[in-house]
């Protein structure tokens, strides 16, 4: 019986040790569900070039706002190039965070579907000063010598070709870079980054909502100065990053019953889970006491993460994240002393011992706050 266990666990460990051979720790894996580089792209005719700024010549409001956006800060910011260098310069991870193969030192190819078989080489088109720019205009518009966009070719009174592109109006765009599918050897139903497929499912998706109404708010305005006014929107897309973006997420709502107060907490404001994206990304929401003498007590904190097992089989160890629309109840009891109740909420871009490991091993300097206040003792009324 002794001999029939040990043989079991050798078998299970060689096992386990196969499976880890096997299972690149690479999170990206480009397959045929994937995005790719968008495929080296000459500047339309009547457009110098396909910097951001040459845009913004003309469409000067649009630039301005690029510039403010995380989108122009996709290859520069400061986690990303940290991360990059964690993952060994992986030429997979510009695919989205410089989505053109002019933005890319080298080009890809792959056998097999799997990242361990990616043959690269150098790209004589490789302009380092468009990489700078991330994901620019370019990116989403510029496609074999025409800028495409949500209006009809028809409508428009142009200096350069134009073309009318649905997926302007539709998920399709942001998907391509918003929901990374999972790789082998994973048991997750979700991708690593799955922001489009939460947004599958929900109320807002029931309504017929798209990435765009949240993330690119509509204004009235012309294309450029001398043209028509005209709808668009804004090219912002806050997120994360965003307080004001993050305040629209939860909404909470008290009872009071047998001397407890009963809270019920509520993702009525975002189109996909809170936090999505970046599986080092949590939420915590303290719920506090607060007497009419002003002295405070936390009765009850709860953070939304979603945790994942990476190796040797990646699966999604624990994830108490909200779906749009649904809800959590938490039960606590209620304080002796007079006062009311209020709530703190932060979003985490990552915990102090990752920060401290990217500093230490990465490099990382010059990085934004990983602590951001995005509720502020907001009151909870209790009937």
């Amino acid at each position: 019986m002794k001999k029939i266990i040990l043989w079991s666990l050798f078998v299970i460990v060689v096992i386990l040790l196969i499976t880890y051979w096997l299972n690149p720790k690479e999170i990206y894996q480009l397959n045929s569900k994937t995005t790719h580089f968008i495929k080296l792209q000459k500047p339309p005719q009547g457009i110098i070039s396909l910097k951001a700024a040459d845009c913004g010549n003309c469409h000067q409001a649009i630039y301005q706002e690029w510039q403010s956006s995380l989108h122009s800060k996709a290859f520069t910011d400061p986690f990303f190039t940290a991360y990059h260098k964690k993952d060994k310069g992986d030429p997979t991870c510009l695919v989205c965070h410089t989505p053109l193969e002019n933005q890319s030192p080298v080009l890809i190819t792959f056998s097999n579907n799997h990242i361990e078989n990616l043959i690269t080489q150098n790209n004589p088109g490789f302009d380092p000063e468009l990489q700078k720019e991330g994901i620019n205009c370019a990116g989403c518009h510029v496609r074999d010598g025409i800028i495409y966009g949500p209006y009809k070719a028809r409508d428009l009174n142009a200096p350069h070709p134009t073309g009318y592109d649905q997926k302007f109006l539709t998920k399709t765009l942001c998907k391509q870079c918003h929901e990374v599918p999972s790789k082998d050897f994973s048991l997750m139903k979700e991708g690593i980054c799955s922001t489009g497929i939460e947004s599958n499912t929900g109320i807002w998706a029931a309504r017929g909502y798209v990435c765009q109404d949240c993330h690119m708010p509509a204004i009235e305005r012309p294309l450029m100065t001398g043209y028509p006014v005209r709808s668009g929107r804004k090219h912002l897309w806050p997120g994360g990053y965003s307080s004001q973006q993050l305040q629209k997420a939860f909404s909470f709502r008290a009872q009071k019953i047998n001397q407890h107060i009963l809270i019920t907490i509520t993702n009525s404001g975002a189109g996909h889970k809170v936090p999505t994206g970046d599986t080092d990304r949590f939420i915590t929401l303290d719920f506090i006491w607060k007497t009419e003498q002003g002295q405070t007590e936390v009765l009850k904190s709860i953070t939304f993460k979603r945790q994942l097992i990476w190796q040797p089989v990646m699966f999604v160890l624990s994830d108490n994240r909200l779906s749009p629309g649904k809800s959590i109840t938490i039960n606590i009891p209620l304080p002796e002393t007079k006062g009311h109740l209020i709530v703190n909420g932060i979003y985490h871009v990552m915990t102090d011992r990752s920060l401290q490991r990217l500093k230490d091993k990465y490099q990382l300097h010059n990085e934004p706050a990983i602590h951001r206040p995005f509720i502020n003792n907001l009151k909870i009324n209790i009937p």
